[in-house]
């Protein structure tokens, strides 16, 4: 067992390294869940929840917990027990259900700065609205490009199947400020929970290769055995 929540806010980039990390750790059985998929999911095939979740996400609000809670936990459980999290949980009583269910062994604060002596290192608050008021995605699969970092390969249609992309309602630049304001209210408190119990680390980048390779080496500590060494 071993479970890994990478929690930061829209547009951080946690989506993309959650998805590095899986690729590096999959031969070791890891698996991809993100709220935002399963929550997608649902508002494209029209289903009662996905109506409902719509409403709160196109004012830059987080889905009620009354609303949310016992599905997406039963689909969280289904990625197995070796699994990378992507904002899920968010608050405390998200958390207090994960932990009661499936706790957690590692959890990757990517944190946001107004300013910094490293620039390089850092990810403004500017940056991120303006990725936010940047992205397409295809509604299907959950995929996500940004017209100046990731741009798809053909302007306006998913890399892998040619479908039309949509900018999101919920990236629209005033819903992207809320998004950010709702996340410094909530999942700070999940965060300070986990310094509490050392399973922690706090990183911050603006190159997701450079998080996705400090996260790994954490990982790799945790689940491959240091080879013995021979003495004489």
């Amino acid at each position: 067992m071993y479970r890994v929540l990478l929690s930061g806010a829209a547009g951080s980039g946690k989506g993309t390294i959650a998805r590095m990390l899986v690729r590096e750790f999959e031969p070791l059985g890891f698996n991809y869940f993100a709220a935002g998929d399963f929550i997608r999911d649902h508002i494209a095939r029209g289903t009662e929840f996905g109506v409902r979740a719509q409403s709160f996400l196109n004012k830059g609000e987080h889905v009620p917990d009354s609303i949310l809670n016992g599905a997406i936990l039963a689909e969280m459980l289904k990625a197995g027990p070796r699994v990378v999290l992507d904002g899920y949980p968010r608050n405390m009583s998200q958390l207090k259900m994960v932990e009661e269910q499936a706790p957690l062994n590692l959890v990757v604060e990517l944190k946001l700065v107004e300013k910094c002596d490293y620039p390089i290192l850092q990810v403004p608050r500017k940056v991120l609205i303006d990725r936010l008021s940047k992205q397409l995605v295809h509604p299907s699969s959950g995929r996500a490009y940004n017209l100046e970092v990731n741009p798809p390969k053909e302007e306006g249609k998913d890399d892998v199947t040619g479908e039309p992309l949509f900018k999101r309602s919920t990236d629209q630049l005033e819903v992207a400020r809320r998004r950010l304001e709702v996340y410094d209210k909530t999942e700070n408190k999940v965060l300070d929970y986990y310094k509490k119990q050392n399973k922690c680390i706090t990183l911050s980048g603006e190159s997701s290769k450079a998080v996705f390779e400090s996260v790994a080496e954490v990982m790799r500590r945790d689940l491959i055995p240091a080879p013995r060494t021979a003495y004489a």
